[in-house]
């Protein structure tokens, strides 16, 4: 195997994978999933009893749901679409860094304003930066499909 065509092959595969998208109908599975996660989360601050691990189960049910929803194609899917699409990843990935950079900051400046007792520098979780971008990306994405 020459270079050229082991560069060839990393090309197609890279390109097979940026192009990848699920069926339009995975769509509402994703956000059936969601809704229902979300309601059984919030249902679990209202029960007393140790639910951590299941609460940790689903919040990352929350966010594999929201990314089939993210990764689902739109009905029609064509080249404007396409344009929107990474429009709205890239607004998600350079508000997430901003977001991450930004927020603990934030949280320390309020802790000691607000002169709570423990004012600590704290770094965001896995969790909350991975469910902001995608509802980030959702949020802009809809509103360029909607402006186009």
């Amino acid at each position: 195997m020459n270079l050229k065509s082991v560069s060839e092959c990393e090309d197609r595969r890279i390109q097979k994978f940026i192009n990848f998208k699920l069926p339009n109908y995975f769509k509402k599975i994703g956000w059936a999933g969601f809704i229902l996660s979300f309601i059984i989360l919030f249902s679990t601050k209202l029960l007393d009893g140790d639910f951590s691990v299941m609460v940790e189960i689903l919040k990352r049910l929350l966010l594999v749901f929201l990314l089939i929803v993210v990764m689902s194609k739109e009905k029609e899917e064509d080249e404007m679409i396409k344009s929107i699409r990474a429009q709205a990843f890239s607004f998600a990935f350079v508000g997430a860094v901003a977001y991450t950079l930004l927020q603990p900051f934030v949280n320390l400046t309020v802790s000691l304003i607000a002169k709570t007792e423990k004012a600590i520098f704290k770094d965001l979780g896995d969790f909350q930066i991975l469910w902001f971008m995608m509802i980030v990306y959702l949020v802009v994405f809809m509103k360029l499909k909607k402006r186009a």
